[in-house]
């Protein structure tokens, strides 16, 4: 009965420290997202809105000219890449740039990796990081085709799928 109540405790604490783990810190602090196909304010309206229902959204200043909108994400909840893609396709539109600042520090080993797991997402990124953590989303769906082909002959590990995986490639921005 002892070793009983001391599993159920130990387990209770590992539970409790693995979600506050968790919580702790986001994986990402902000982004800029690019949207295609916009025709009016309408069409950025629809888009504001439906980036706005994410629950790990805390704002979004929508950019007219650029057909474009500055996310601050809620710190401690997890940023899902794919959620912000499918609000913008079910709007009717699709994404052209997407890119995001890492807000966590990168230990030595993720650092010489050039990876990190976030929430059972492994984000695999090309290029040295700078003091600002900038990364392109440089999947399919999250640009242009002609501009995704073109990383694709550079970056064979790229694919063409589009639904959700487990892996998002980044491309360290300068």
């Amino acid at each position: 009965m002892h070793n009983k109540i001391i599993s159920k405790a130990i387990g209770f604490f590992s539970v409790a420290l693995l979600l506050f783990g968790i919580s702790a810190e986001a994986q990402f602090s902000q982004a800029r997202l690019q949207a295609t196909g916009l025709t009016c304010a309408l069409c950025s309206k629809s888009i504001h809105q439906a980036l706005g229902k994410l629950p790990f959204i805390e704002s979004v200043q929508p950019d007219l000219k650029s057909s474009s909108f500055d996310l601050r994400f809620k710190t401690g909840l997890p940023v899902s890449v794919a959620s912000l893609r499918t609000v913008v396709e079910d709007a009717g539109f699709f994404i052209g740039d997407l890119t995001l600042q890492i807000e966590r520090p990168l230990s030595e080993k993720e650092t010489a990796d050039g990876s990190f797991i976030d929430r059972g997402v492994t984000y695999q990124i090309e290029g040295k990081l700078d003091e600002k953590k900038m990364v392109q989303v440089i999947d399919a769906g999250f640009m242009p085709d002609k501009e995704f082909k073109r990383l694709a002959s550079r970056y064979k590990y790229l694919t063409q799928a589009k639904s959700a995986q487990s892996m998002v490639h980044l491309l360290a921005k300068k």
